[in-house]
């Protein structure tokens, strides 16, 4: 097959914190098996912000705003690949203290970045309803075990939340080119963060599955609890011997 009709390659950028860093290995496995030409450009971790440094224990990243995964993408880009971006995970910066129209300001720069390029976008809502899923007593417990030097409080989350959310879907009622995946928080644990080790595969299938679709391929099967489970242990080696002790170097296409 000559290069006029060959497929494209596709560049999928994968922007997101904990639930994408889990998952991470079977996301990118399950698209592979789908699409035969694919790259992935990463910036993912726990607790990882878009305009705020973020991390865990005794390392940090760099804010995916501020980091050179774009840049990298556009390269991709200008050699004819098409590009699809998953931005995911979205609201560290709200317990980190980060304004919401801040943070509203970083998510609309690198969507538009994308549709700038011709990319399709992949967004998914903050699925944890603070008013409606917890009380100030839960709130203030989930703070002290992930934010334990936030001094946000339940109200001003609360407000930021439905303030992003919003901006989220009229964000996507405004282009065709921009996705937004609604109906996560049926997968979440009880912390209402992270997904149920139970149903992550089934939240991740869906997500794939959605992005696939949208790039006019149709699915093949769905991601397993075989293959999450072997994706989480995945995302363990490579937070301990990459991100915390740094024995390993970070794999190329992560920022």
């Amino acid at each position: 097959m000559d290069g006029e009709h060959a497929d494209p390659e596709f560049i999928f950028v994968l922007l997101g914190a904990s639930n994408l860093a889990r998952a991470y290995s079977a996301l990118t496995r399950h698209i592979s098996n789908n699409i035969s030409k694919a790259r992935f450009i990463n910036a993912l971790g726990p607790g990882r912000g878009y305009c705020a440094r973020g991390g865990l224990l005794n390392f940090s990243y760099t804010p995916i705003g501020e980091c050179r995964v774009m840049a990298s993408a556009e390269g991709f880009v200008r050699q004819g690949g098409r590009l699809a971006v998953l931005v995911t995970d979205i609201g560290n910066d709200i317990m980190y203290g980060v304004p919401d129209q801040t943070l509203i300001e970083c998510l609309d720069e690198l969507i538009d970045k994308t549709l700038q390029w011709d990319g399709e976008v992949f967004l998914t809502s903050i699925h944890v309803d603070v008013s409606r899923d917890m009380g100030k007593i839960s709130f203030k417990l989930l703070k002290k075990i992930f934010y334990p030097k936030s001094l946000v409080t339940f109200d001003q989350a609360d407000s930021a939340i439905k303030k992003i959310n919003y901006y989220l879907l009229e964000k996507s009622n405004q282009n065709k080119e921009v996705h937004l995946l609604s109906g996560l928080e049926a997968y979440c644990g009880m912390d209402k963060i992270h997904f149920s080790l139970w149903k992550s595969h089934i939240a991740w299938s869906y997500i794939a599955n959605e992005m696939l679709m949208a790039l006019d391929v149709t699915p093949a099967g769905n991601i397993g609890p075989t293959s999450a489970a072997i994706s989480l242990c995945g995302n363990l080696k490579r937070l301990i011997a990459s991100d915390m002790l740094r024995i390993i170097k970070k794999s190329k296409g992560f920022f």
